[in-house]
């Protein structure tokens, strides 16, 4: 039995499987972290400190504010372009603290799905982030 040489693209990994991740000075992950996502930054009143989210959190706290009472779903976000993990940035958020409410409700077809609001005020100090395509929304 002859063994396949490595991989030289994989340099000195011992299997001689190519990570994609590890060539051209790329990073290792991909946190969805980007200063081209913007940023925004809130405070719960009535004396919440100020916090900054950036990235794809920073998105989905600017489409919750954007959207009030109505909310939106998954599927509503994502042909915005980059809501393609909408239930995991809600998840950060409501992490630092962000009162945010899930009601589960039947799309036409019977799925099931989970539609997101704000469920107390939400004071925003900054904003700068992408929402649709190549707009971006500024507020101070």
């Amino acid at each position: 039995m002859t063994l396949e040489p490595k991989n030289p693209a994989a340099g000195e990994r011992a299997d001689g499987a190519r990570d994609a991740s590890h060539g051209g000075g790329r990073p290792d992950h991909n946190s969805g972290h980007s200063p081209d996502k913007g940023a925004l930054t809130f405070s719960l009143p009535p004396d919440g400190e100020p916090v900054t989210v950036d990235g794809r959190e920073a998105q989905t706290l600017a489409l919750l504010v954007t959207t009030g009472p109505r909310g939106f779903t998954s599927g509503e976000a994502s042909p915005l372009g980059w809501a393609r993990r909408t239930s995991a940035y809600v998840h950060k958020l409501r992490r630092l603290g962000l009162p945010i409410a899930t009601v589960r409700e039947k799309t036409p077809d019977g799925a099931l799905v989970a539609r997101y609001t704000l469920a107390a005020p939400v004071v925003v100090t900054a904003l700068e982030c992408r929402l649709i395509g190549e707009g971006t929304a500024k507020t101070k």
